[in-house]
């Protein structure tokens, strides 16, 4: 593709690139904020979804609790309730005890005994709550009153213990040393003629001036009996609003409140459902088990005639003072069909959001169009203007690039001539000093032996196979060959040596070498032009310090797995750490007054990196070689094996 093909297909990138990536950006924006809506409605519909489920087993945990909680605090109002009356029952019979006894104390004739039997006899027919009765021991233990048990009367109960081993009599008369009445928890029959002991909470007084007690309790078992008829026929006649609804069921599997009234007082312990499972049962080990949590059956009672299916949540608490099941549950028929009418109303709501959304993208798109037409057109004749700038700075570019090479080229080859004139300056020498020994010779007969004049004749011919093999070297050196080749990198530094060794020797730079057979594909002549400058920027170091100080290059070349790594270092104390970012600049120079141009590091980089791919870097190192510690400038030159 020629340059004009390519300014003709920019402009028409120009003009319709825009346009056509703006449409199918904006169908893929629009594709987006589809897929983004309608993965939003998949997880609305399943939050929707889990959120249903968790709010009606909320629903039914609430409510279950609330009845749970109404049942403890009826029981425990009832107790009170209980517990007050057996008190005012004593009060009462205490304060008769003390008209009695305050008016036979006044007369002249009082008998205790006789005060005693009138006390007897105003309170034996006294009962409450149908079971309470009352009863007067002395603090000895001896039984003054009975009410039910009157074949106690006159004996002596201090030794007596319940069916828990309580002394009774013995504990009552400790507790009200220190308190004038109590409530009091103990067993006892309920009549003559039982066997069985039972739970009894009283209300106990002391009568100081008499020394004795009085009092009364009532059974527990009545006490739970009453209180139960009493809260379930309140839980029966709760109104709740529906679909809300409770049912309490004992451990023998007896109805006690059902939705279904005429399931009330009905046993279902062995009632299957249609998948043949006893329902009751599992909720009543369930229960006993984990004492509350959710179980999923297939209901054998079936709340609203319009439900298809009976498969049913529910809600248990075990109620363990009385061994009463607490229950509510929803059927998931009716959980699903409210989920499906908010379900639609979801997927409606998002169609309309989807339609909007297409039609705000044809609109904004039409407009980003009209838009980006006027702006191809404005870009378009920017274009013009940039391109004509930029091919002159490319040019100016090139020619600067061009001037930096030859710059290069020309500071390399001035000190290549002054290293040919001191290699030639031997062979010239020994030229001069052979050619003098045949033209004497010549002049007188027999002065040199014939093969004193052969070796003169041996040694002009070797000084000029020397001279033609410098020129041989130089002449290489400076041929512009750009193809590739496959070079040992140790030949590539014999020959670097050959054209500049003579300049080390005579400053006494002493080159350490660990060069190893390598070959790389690559431009020798380049590599050798970036070798020439590193060793010269070295030896340039180096020649400041003082004649006293050995001198150093070390020069290493090795390979690690998949790279070649060449390490040229010197002792020269290293660079400058404020410089050392800067040496690969171009025109950057630390020697103006020497004539320096900045660009042979700047040339360096541009061959090792651009020409041949590889990375070059430089740091200071600290180093110890024969005893001694060194600083010095370390360049790293790193090529992939792959060249």
């Amino acid at each position: 593709m020629n340059l004009l093909n390519k300014e003709s297909y920019i402009i028409k990138l120009i003009q319709f690139g825009a346009i056509v990536s703006i449409i199918i950006i904006s169908i893929f924006i629009t594709q987006i904020f589809i897929q983004e809506k309608q993965n939003t409605l998949d997880s609305d519909i399943k939050k929707m979804e889990e959120n249903f489920l968790s709010s009606n087993k909320t629903v039914v945990e609430n409510l279950v609790n609330k009845i749970y909680n109404l049942i403890e605090l009826e029981k425990k109002f009832e107790k009170d309730d209980f517990d007050l009356e057996a008190k005012e029952e004593v009060y009462q019979a205490y304060s008769i005890v003390m008209n009695i006894y305050n008016e036979k104390i006044k007369e002249d004739n009082y008998s205790e005994e006789k005060t005693i039997e009138s006390i007897k006899k105003a309170l034996r027919e006294i009962r409450f709550n149908n079971d309470g009765y009352l009863f007067i021991y002395t603090m000895e233990g001896k039984n003054i009153l009975n009410g039910e048990f009157p074949n106690l009367e006159g004996k002596n109960l201090w030794e007596y213990t319940d069916s828990k081993g309580t002394f009774i009599a013995k504990e009552m008369s400790e507790i009200l040393k220190s308190k004038d009445e109590t409530f009091y928890e103990w067993y006892w029959k309920e009549s003559s003629n039982d066997e069985t002991e039972y739970k009894k909470i009283g209300f106990f007084k002391k009568i100081p001036t008499l020394n004795m007690y009085i009092g009364t309790g009532y059974y527990e078992k009545n006490f739970k009996e009453q209180t139960q008829k009493r809260i379930l026929k309140k839980l029966n006649n709760f109104k709740l609003k529906a679909p809300e609804y409770i049912f309490i069921y004992d451990l023998n599997g007896i109805s006690l409140v059902n939705p279904k009234k005429e399931l009330l007082g009905t046993n279902r312990y062995n009632i299957q459902s249609e998948d043949g499972q006893f329902n009751l049962r599992n909720m009543i080990q369930f229960s006993i088990e984990n004492k509350e949590g959710f179980i999923r059956y297939n209901s054998t009672i079936k709340l609203n005639d319009s439900l298809t299916s009976n498969d049913k949540i529910s809600f248990i608490k075990l109620y363990e003072d009385w061994n009463w099941i607490i229950g509510s549950g929803f059927y998931l028929e009716e959980l699903n069909n409210n989920i499906k009418e908010k379900k639609e109303a979801l997927i409606l709501s998002n169609n309309k959001t989807i339609n909007n959304i297409i039609l705000i993208a044809i609109v904004v798109t039409f407009f980003m169009i009209i838009i980006s037409f006027y702006l191809s057109k404005t870009i378009n004749n920017i274009f013009f203007n940039y391109k004509k700038r930029i091919d002159l700075e490319v040019n100016n570019l090139l020619e600067k690039e061009k001037i930096l090479i030859q710059q290069s080229k020309m500071a390399t080859m001035g000190e290549m001539i002054a290293s040919i004139a001191h290699q030639w300056k031997q062979p010239l020498s020994i030229i001069s000093m052979s050619n003098g020994l045949l033209k004497i010779n010549s002049e007188i007969k027999d002065f040199s032996t014939p093969q004193e004049i052969t070796n003169a004749i041996k040694n002009i011919d070797h000084s000029v196979h020397n001279l033609s093999q410098t020129i041989d070297d130089f002449k290489n050196f400076f041929n512009p060959n750009k193809e590739k080749v496959v070079f040992s990198i140790l030949d590539a530094f014999k020959d670097t040596f050959k054209l500049i060794n003579s300049q080390f020797k005579n400053n006494d730079i002493e080159i350490v070498q660990n060069i190893k057979e390598i070959e790389l594909l690559g431009y020798k002549n380049e590599l050798l032009q970036v070798l020439i400058n590193l060793l010269k920027n070295s030896k340039e170091e180096l020649i400041k310090k003082p004649n006293s100080m050995k001198k150093y290059i070390f020069i290493s070349v090795d390979k690690n797995e998949n790279k070649i790594i060449i390490k040229i270092k010197d002792n020269a104390d290293g660079i400058p750490s404020d410089i050392i970012n800067k040496v690969f600049n171009a025109y950057f120079t630390t020697k103006e007054k020497c004539g320096g141009t900045g660009i042979g590091l700047y040339i360096c980089k541009q061959i090792i990196e651009t020409s041949m791919q590889g990375e070059i870097s430089v740091s200071n190192v600290k180093y110890e070689y024969e005893g001694q510690n060194y600083v010095g400038a370390e360049f790293e030159i790193i090529f992939p094996i792959r060249l």
